[in-house]
């Protein structure tokens, strides 16, 4: 429990960032409030700007990197994904999105201007209670990006107008693909109505600031001021870690003030999200339980505290901190709401990285309807999965393994050019065997992975591998019903063979030749 406790706490303080209980911090807290409470259906409308220096950023990167002691060759995999960009680069980001304040249901439409040409991000939808939805012209727009941003490498599949003309179709054919579902995710229908409470989230948003109120009663971050209209929030990199070394102090010097208000706050929470009798009950005779060890608690954040503290000591940590900046106000415009923000990167007299915003709510009307029509995330995978076999294949399998209480092995796809759509099902856990000197794969895994078709013969208790001349037999074994191939005897087929150690673990690549 104390655990949980301490977890708990540590959520609390990352949820109070920027806030306190002085009469600008309140201010500015009532306002937000307001925004949430004041507007049914909101609409907001904005614009990013973001200005870099990739020769400043892979400069600053390097000297962080070596601040960390890292090696020559961890530096080099550090700046690898900047070495397509070069010299400085802007970006331009113009959204609009409408949200349901009582559900959260949102939609947003998205485009990005990137050295002047202009992608749509098409629109992406999320509801609570059904889940995530995005338009076929979301991927096309990345898409285009990505392949924008690799340059014009001729032999990169992205550049290969037959796969361009193929992904076209194909999201066409998918007006909005939807890549997560509350079902999906194991929820049952009575959890998910559970999800949004009865009546909607306002008097959730009155409970969170009766609850900041009294729990951090007296503390002050010193980062909100208050503006013509509205508020201002400033901070740096040292401001922003003492915020947090302050927290850990104000929460272990008042426990009970700090439990007493959870305990409030999460009742409400609990009610409104139709919790049972039973849950609530274990919740409050937790947090009682707690408040008579107050001790163990100050012991917690203590102990946290000296973590913090030798990390922000840490060169790395210290020069990102003094490299960081930070800057927005919140005023009232009419009816509805203006903010700007600044955030900055500098690294000596080099601006690395500036991101600037500006935006505007306002009161709407209507609802928040989710696509119909949708196709799902296995059926899109599958369908881009193939596509990407097609103009970017497998050339090599990577299989790590023999971690200390590891029964499984890492694998790991080598595509001849790195994989913008499928990189994430290029890596597999599989169950793997060592046996005479020899390490086996699970049979369907690796051939499928190298696009081999395989038979087992269960007579035999054999594998083949089956292509346009023939058969080709591999040694294989069978342990707890399963069937796996030797790796080594993919050589048979002509493809390279080499095994090594990494560390204390061991690899072996199987290279198309």
């Amino acid at each position: 429990m104390r655990k949980k406790l301490a977890a708990l706490l540590c959520a609390v303080m990352c949820i109070a960032s920027f806030t306190g209980c002085s009469s600008a911090e309140l201010g500015y807290l009532q306002m937000s409030a307001d925004m949430l409470t004041k507007m049914d259906v909101c609409e907001a409308s904005g614009k990013v700007n973001v200005e870099l220096d990739a020769d400043a950023m892979k400069e600053y990167v390097a000297e962080l990197a070596k601040a960390s002691g890292s090696a020559d060759e961890d530096l080099k995999d550090a700046i690898q994904g900047l070495d397509a960009l070069k010299g400085k680069k802007s970006a331009v980001i113009d959204y609009a999105l409408k949200m349901d304040m009582n559900t959260l249901a949102y939609y947003v439409d998205m485009d990005v201007t990137y050295d002047g040409k202009k992608y749509d991000m098409g629109d992406m939808y999320y509801a609570m209670t059904d889940g995530v939805y995005v338009s076929g012209k979301t991927v096309w727009g990345m898409y285009e990006l990505t392949k924008d941003l690799a340059g014009k490498e001729k032999d990169s599949y992205l550049q290969d107008e037959n796969f361009a003309k193929e992904l076209k179709t194909l999201l066409d054919g998918s007006k909005y693909i939807k890549v997560m579902s509350m079902k999906e995710l194991g929820m049952t229908d009575e959890e998910i109505k559970k999800m949004v409470p009865e009546g909607g989230y306002s008097k959730l948003y009155a409970s969170v600031m009766d609850f900041y109120k009294n729990a951090f009663s007296g503390f002050t971050t010193n980062m909100v001021s208050e503006v013509n209209g509205g508020y201002k929030i400033k901070a740096d990199g040292k401001a922003v870690a003492e915020l947090f070394v302050n927290l850990l102090d104000y929460v272990g010097n008042n426990p009970d003030t700090v439990l007493g208000a959870t305990s409030t706050y999460m009742m409400d929470v609990m009610k409104a999200m139709n919790s049972s009798e039973e849950e609530m009950a274990a919740f409050k005779a937790g947090m009682e339980e707690a408040k008579k060890d107050t001790a163990s608690i100050k012991a917690a954040t203590d102990s946290i505290k000296v973590m913090v503290q030798q990390g922000i000591a840490k060169p790395e940590v210290s020069k990102a901190l003094n490299s960081f900046a930070y800057e927005a106000t919140v005023t009232k415009s009419g009816a509805g709401f203006h903010s700007t923000e600044v955030f900055g990167i500098t690294n000596g007299s080099k601006n690395v990285l500036k991101v600037t915003s500006t935006g505007d709510v306002k009161a709407s009307s209507g609802k928040v309807v989710m696509p119909t029509g949708s196709v799902s995330k296995d059926d899109f995978e599958a369908k881009m999965t193939a596509l990407v076999e097609k103009y970017n294949p497998v050339t090599a399998v990577t299989a790590l393994w023999g971690g200390e209480g590891d029964s499984q092995a890492m694998l790991t796809k080598v595509r001849k050019d790195e994989s913008f759509f499928s990189a994430g099902n290029d890596v597999d856990l599989a169950e793997y065997v060592e046996a005479d000197g020899r390490v086996y794969l699970p049979l369907r895994v690796i051939c499928e992975a190298m696009g081999e078709k395989v038979e087992w013969n269960n007579a035999e208790k054999k594998a083949y591998i089956v292509r346009a001349d023939g058969k080709t037999a591999m040694e294989g074994l069978v342990q707890n019903g399963k069937s796996f191939i030797s790796v080594r005897d993919f050589e048979k087929l002509g493809y390279g063979v080499e095994f090594k150690k990494v560390d204390s673990l061991k690899q072996v690549t199987v290279t198309k030749k």
